[in-house]
């Protein structure tokens, strides 16, 4: 062989192993995406904040150490399109879930968290998955039979959600406040109205004791948490509620999950998958 077949010969093998190379290390990156957080090979972590106190939506079982609910199957189902191997809970309060959100502990919010002007310039919200409203429970011992017996009545409601304010805007549009706060205890959870008390407690079983010790006539929530709290003593009022009340994923401002999340719900709305779990769990 002469010497330029030989020189050419080591060329063209030096030009194969090149792209053979290139070749390899092209599969290998691209199963690292797909196998990564958005990819479809499954692994990584999704952290997700859910509620630990609301049952058929979010609820901790002490005896087997997990949550149970129709958030919980979302939160599987969306971590499973978005291609992540596993889901990592986390337990919030309407206290404590933004900061949860906003610190990177969780990286996203399923936790009957509702839309709003007000947080949607802080979080980024993905299409709803659930619309409810806000209702009033009264013992039924009570005799309050519709909003016209609330004059002078202490509500109560959960703290951090957005019940009061939505309570207040209520009572006002509908003619039964001024809204005028008369009175604010130095941690805000005490607020006098003029025609009305408020008190704000730091979970919905705080909520519902005081509704039973009569510290509070009535306690406003969303109807979905309400039934977890309804027994043969109490009451839903009639002609109250407030619209609507629409639970979404919420994610950080701009981050780059928050696209993803809202498109592989969308797709779950779409196909019926979301219809399919709260329907379980109704």
């Amino acid at each position: 062989m002469g010497k330029g077949l030989k020189v050419g010969l080591r060329l063209r093998l030096l030009a194969a192993a090149v792209a053979a190379c290139a070749l390899a290390c092209a599969c290998v990156l691209g199963a690292c995406a797909a196998t990564g957080a958005g990819g479809s090979g499954g692994s990584g972590v999704l952290h997700v904040g859910v509620r630990a106190d609301v049952v058929g939506f979010s609820s901790y079982n002490d005896h087997t150490g997990k949550y149970y609910g129709a958030e919980v199957d979302i939160a599987e189902e969306l971590a499973k399109r978005l291609g992540y191997a596993s889901v990592d809970y986390t337990a919030v309060t309407p206290d404590s879930r933004e900061d949860a959100l906003q610190s990177g502990q969780v990286d996203c919010l399923i936790a009957c968290y509702s839309v709003s002007d007000t947080r949607s310039q802080s979080f980024d919200f993905s299409p709803e998955y659930y619309t409810d409203s806000i209702i009033l429970v009264a013992q039924d011992s009570s005799l309050i039979g519709g909003i016209d017996d609330l004059q002078g009545c202490t509500f109560g409601t959960m703290s951090g959600a957005n019940t009061a304010s939505q309570l207040a805007q209520y009572l006002t549009e509908v003619g039964f406040s001024d809204g005028r706060e008369l009175a604010v205890s130095t941690d805000g959870r005490d607020i006098g109205h003029d025609t009305w008390h408020l008190k704000t407690y730091a979970s919905y079983q705080a909520l519902s004791d005081a509704l039973e010790s009569g510290e509070v006539d009535v306690m406003a929530c969303d109807g979905a948490i309400a039934k977890t709290y309804l027994n043969s003593e109490r009451v839903i009022l009639p002609g109250f509620s407030i619209d609507p009340q629409r639970y979404a994923v919420a994610t950080q401002k701009g981050s780059a999950l928050s696209a993803k999340v809202s498109d592989a719900l969308q797709q779950m709305i779409d196909d019926g998958t979301v219809a399919g779990i709260i329907d379980t769990w109704d």
